[in-house]
C-alpha cells in the first residue's frame, strides 16, 4: 500500500519558478546565475522556443515605449533590458493589489547555437516584445586542386 504525504505549507508558485530557473542557471557551465531582483530590475515573463530555421524569444513588456527597450546579442547571451515608467508615481494612492512591477528590467538568456546576427529581427506590438534569431547556415568550403583556379575539386 503507498502513501501520498502532502505538506501543509503552500508555496508561491512564482517563487517555486525563480527557484528553479536560478538552479538550472548555476548547472550551465561557465555561466553565472542570474537574478532577476538584482540591482532593482524585474524579470519579465519570457517565452523561448526553437523552430527548425531560428530561436524565437517573446517577452511580456506592456505599458512602454519602443525606444525604452535595448536589445543586445553578447556572444552566446541575448541581454533585454529596459524600463517600464510608473506614470502616476507622483499621485496619492492605496493598494489593494499590486503585481504589475515598475521601474528597470532585465534578463539574460543562453543562445544554444550559433544565429545569423544580421538576419535577427525584434518586434514590439501590442506588449510584446518577439525577437527571431534565425540558424546560422553552415557554411560549405570547397578545396582547390592543383591548378584549378575556379575553386572546385577533382570531383563535381
Amino acid at each position: 500500500m503507498k502513501y501520498v504525504v502532502t505538506r501543509g505549507l503552500h508555496r508561491d508558485p512564482e517563487r517555486v519558478q525563480h527557484e528553479m530557473e536560478q538552479l538550472f542557471r548555476s548547472m550551465l557551465p561557465s555561466r553565472p546565475a542570474v537574478d532577476p531582483r538584482r540591482n532593482g530590475m524585474w524579470r519579465p515573463p519570457i517565452e523561448v522556443y526553437e523552430t527548425v530555421d531560428a530561436l524565437v524569444v517573446t517577452a511580456e513588456v506592456a505599458g512602454m515605449d519602443r525606444e525604452q527597450l535595448s536589445v543586445t546579442l553578447d556572444g552566446d547571451i541575448l541581454r533585454l533590458r529596459g524600463e517600464r515608467p510608473d506614470a502616476r508615481q507622483a499621485e496619492k494612492r492605496s493598494y489593494h493589489e499590486a503585481r504589475i512591477p515598475y521601474g528597470a528590467f532585465g534578463a539574460d538568456l543562453f543562445i544554444p547555437f550559433p544565429v545569423d546576427v544580421d538576419g535577427a529581427d525584434a518586434d514590439y506590438e501590442q506588449g510584446f516584445l518577439r525577437i527571431v534569431l534565425p540558424r546560422l547556415k553552415p557554411r560549405t568550403i570547397v578545396a582547390r586542386s592543383n591548378g584549378d583556379p575556379r575553386g572546385k575539386g577533382a570531383r563535381e
